[in-house]
């Protein structure tokens, strides 16, 4: 029975003794924890959104008959450049001729027999009142005469001010509607760019603004736009807040309608502390943290988060220039255990 016993001792001391050689290793290796560190650094960084719009004329003037009429002439097409006053429509004017000939010579008639009456009056032959009733005919036949010469005038439309033909709606043999669109008209230097922002955002900007413009169908070029208008509502189903840049200059494979996008600086922070978002940690109660290394140690730092940029994350709080945040190997850290470093490479680190 004494043997049984012994035996029995010597396994478990034997086991006791297996285990406790295991263990002296496996703590050794946990004591010491590989982590990859960058640095923190500090350098200017803007954040910006990019907003969606369609290239637009300065003005767009739409060319309309003030009279019914059937079109006989249209002397542009679209991409035609013109003149302030170039006819560009002209309407049938025949029966507008024939009435004016007609207003003319009842004109010619009522300023004769004005002059008659005149003469009459002055020898007493004519009475006042005879003389008033023909002065009054001379005026309203001159009056008819000028009605008949606008009409006239409006059978030939002429483009009010300079630019180019977007759009020509009718062709020779058309019935002109009064105030129907018969040709648009863009005018104006450069162009215009309007986009939607945020309300949350555009409070950021402001008139005068530079931005950069690039356009889809053209993307190696670069413009230079400049907020001339921010709208003064926001639209009650978007939240958003129409924004209208100027173009200035563009070349002549920019046209009216391309997609293009509008780069807007919201803030620049001269110098920013950045690290990588993959860094950031989230505690029990959602502060966020860092794993910094000091004196070859690990240490959980508390950190104020402001905005995040392609994937760096500016620091308000909590760290200074220079120091090292672990980028990899969290998992292991606590608070106090004794880390190596390796710096991480180019990619992770921006």
């Amino acid at each position: 029975m004494s043997t049984n016993r012994m035996a029995v001792f010597l396994a478990i001391s034997m086991v006791a003794t297996g285990c406790g050689d295991r263990t002296g290793p496996v703590e050794e290796v946990e004591a010491m924890v590989s982590v990859t560190t960058v640095a923190v650094r500090r350098q200017p960084v803007e954040r910006a959104i990019t907003a969606v719009g369609t290239l637009q004329p300065v003005a767009r003037i739409l060319v309309a008959a003030q009279e019914e009429g059937l079109v006989t002439a249209v002397h542009v097409r679209e991409g035609d450049r013109v003149t302030a006053g170039t006819v560009v429509v002209e309407l049938d004017d025949r029966e507008v001729l024939a009435e004016l000939a007609e207003a003319r010579a009842n004109l010619e008639e009522a300023a004769t027999g004005w002059h008659r009456v005149e003469s009459l009056h002055a020898t007493g032959l004519a009475s006042a009142q005879e003389l008033d009733a023909a002065v009054a005919r001379q005026r309203v036949g001159a009056a008819r005469v000028d009605a008949l010469e606008t009409r006239l005038s409006f059978t030939r439309i002429t483009a009010p001010v300079a630019g180019v033909v977007t759009a020509r709606e009718v062709e020779v043999g058309d019935l002109a509607s009064p105030r129907a669109p018969l040709l648009e008209l863009a005018s104006g230097r450069g162009l215009l760019l309007r986009v939607p922002v945020s309300e949350l955002e555009v409070v950021r900007l402001k008139t005068g603004d530079a931005a950069e413009v690039s356009v889809d169908a053209l993307p190696d070029l670069l413009l230079e736009g400049t907020i001339q208008r921010i709208f003064p509502a926001a639209d009650s189903v978007s939240r958003q807040v129409t924004v209208e840049l100027a173009v200035a200059e563009t070349p002549p494979d920019v046209r009216y309608g391309f997609l293009a996008r509008a780069h807007l600086v919201l803030e620049r922070i001269p110098d920013a502390v950045l690290v990588p978002e993959t860094a950031l940690q989230r505690g029990a109660k959602g502060e966020a943290f860092v794993w910094i290394v000091e004196d070859d140690a690990a240490r959980m730092r508390e950190v104020a988060v402001g905005h995040r940029f392609e994937g760096q994350a500016v620091v308000a709080a909590g760290l200074a220039e220079g120091e090292l945040v672990v980028l990899e190997g969290v998992a292991r850290l606590r608070d106090g255990i004794a880390v190596t470093t390796r710096p991480a490479s180019q990619g992770a680190a921006s």
